[in-house]
């Protein structure tokens, strides 16, 4: 009796891990293919530039291709991010080069042991330090001291894209922190990338940009020294060959330098009885022709206008939903470097589950209700299939 009991229980169970088994393996399917959660990230800013950081999750509103979509997902707090700093090292801006270090030592100060970094630059090539991410603050402060590169090129993009790269098999936010004053300028002959490129890796990979830009500064023409001249850069109007007050001299009949003269007989020794001899004026000396002009001479707007950071670093910013600052003084790098540490740490996260799995980019727009504030988030994201 105990063994006929016994095995109708295992019967039993068979039969009831059957009822469950089964129709879980009919759900499954519809469990892979049905959910995917869309992290967005926002940085809500005040009319005065401050952040603000009190936005509740009823006062934001987010479309997906222009359809509204309930927010599944919103935290306020502070969320751990793993970043690659890009410093420039053009030779325009090896006089700056302990502010641009400097900065660079602040931002590293303002990450939290949840945070991990590494530090690159770019010149003749791109380089990245150390081999890992880490949180070790002595660590990336020693490489901004001793292992930056010296002066080069710029190859803005083929930077930007080696700190991509380096971030695809990271979890989490994954950000790059670009700074430059320059056009994008990498040397010949190599294999570079476009900044279409990289601008679809930003859509695509879900990667946040950060730029800031630096201005240099150009004098205007009328302050243009032998400077100019070293560079090839001469005026145009030509110079007299002796001083005007000389030439003023010889044609007002003055002696010559080194003939000697007598007291009150300009020009001339004058005769008794004879009418005194005028000194002939001599020809007038025809200045030279200017030297000749090493390439195009431009004003001063264009050369000024040529020194500004590349335009596109401010659109990839943007896309991607990070930030750009442009400076005109390298004394500012040390507190914009510290104010996006400070945004980066004081987003709001939003979470959606995408309405449909098309494998395509979908527009993404974020509102806020609250009047006065300016988001700052990412523009699209790519759907999974």
């Amino acid at each position: 009796m105990f063994s006929m009991s016994r095995t109708r229980i295992s019967l039993c169970s068979v039969v009831l891990a059957f009822s469950v088994v089964v129709p879980a393996a009919q759900q499954a399917p519809q469990f892979r293919t049905g959910t995917h959660t869309v992290p967005v990230y926002v940085t809500a800013i005040d009319a005065s530039g401050h952040l603000v950081a009190d936005l509740t999750q009823d006062e934001f509103v987010l479309l997906d291709n222009g359809q509204p979509q309930p927010i599944t997902n919103f935290a306020n707090n502070t969320q751990p991010i793993t970043v690659v700093v890009m410093l420039d090292r053009s030779g325009s801006v090896e006089e700056h080069f302990p502010l641009i270090e400097g900065a660079a030592a602040e931002f590293v100060h303002h990450l939290t042991l949840d945070d991990a970094a590494r530090i690159g630059s770019f010149a003749e090539r791109i380089q990245l330090d150390p081999v890992a991410f880490t949180n070790d603050r002595d660590k990336l402060l020693e490489i901004l001291r001793t292992e930056l590169q010296p002066i080069g090129p710029t190859p803005l993009w083929n930077a930007t894209n080696v700190a991509m790269t380096a971030l695809t098999t990271q979890p989490g936010r994954r950000v790059v922190l670009v700074f430059t004053d320059g056009m994008d300028a990498p040397l010949s002959g190599r294999p570079n990338v476009t900044f279409a490129e990289i601008r679809r890796r930003a859509e695509e990979e879900e990667i946040m940009v950060y730029g800031v830009g630096l201005v240099r500064e150009c004098d205007p023409p009328a302050s243009r020294k032998s400077s100019d001249m070293k560079a090839g850069v001469f005026s145009s109007s030509p110079a007299p060959e002796e001083s005007p007050g000389l030439l003023y001299q010889r044609r007002r009949g003055g002696g010559v330098p080194g003939r000697p003269r007598l007291p009150g007989m300009p020009g001339g020794l004058r005769l008794p009885g004879r009418m005194p001899t005028p000194m002939p004026l001599p020809p007038p000396r025809v200045p030279k022709a200017p030297p000749p002009v090493f390439g195009p001479v431009k004003p001063a707007e264009t050369t000024c206008a040529a020194s500004r950071p590349d335009p596109n670093l401010r659109s990839l910013a943007d896309v991607s939903g990070g930030g750009y600052f442009e400076l005109s003084k390298a004394t500012d790098l040390a507190s914009t470097f510290t104010r996006v540490a400070d945004e980066l740490h004081r987003q709001y996260l939003l979470g959606f589950v995408t309405p449909v799995a098309d494998g395509a980019l979908h527009r993404l727009e974020v509102r806020v209700k609250r009047p006065g504030v300016q988001l700052k988030a990412r523009k699209s994201y790519l759907a999974p299939r």
